[in-house]
């Protein structure tokens, strides 16, 4: 019984460890995979129309509204992907 209680300090300190390790653990899928963004656009059969050139080359700006401005997809794909809100605004093309 004494041999166990002079352990006790010290596998403590081993499962603390491993705790801590385990809860340090990089999530391996959190990557990006959206390549593409998208604005609402009620005349586009999927309501969303793609803007990524235009906001590469930064020729819009999104103005102040609760509206969603820019949103991208987990797989790219409006229909059937989560979506991603990106910035709030209504999207306006220079």
């Amino acid at each position: 019984m004494n041999k166990l209680r002079k352990l006790l300090p010290a596998l403590a300190l081993v499962l603390g460890a491993s705790l801590a390790m385990a809860m340090n653990v990089p999530n391996f899928g959190s990557e990006r995979t959206a390549t593409k963004i998208f604005t609402p656009d009620p005349s586009q059969p999927n309501g969303f129309r793609e803007v990524t050139q235009i906001v590469n080359q930064g020729e819009y700006e999104c103005d102040e509204s609760s509206m969603d401005c820019l949103v991208e997809f987990s797989n790219d794909d409006p229909a059937t992907g989560v979506p991603n809100v990106l910035s709030e605004g209504d999207f306006i093309e220079l």
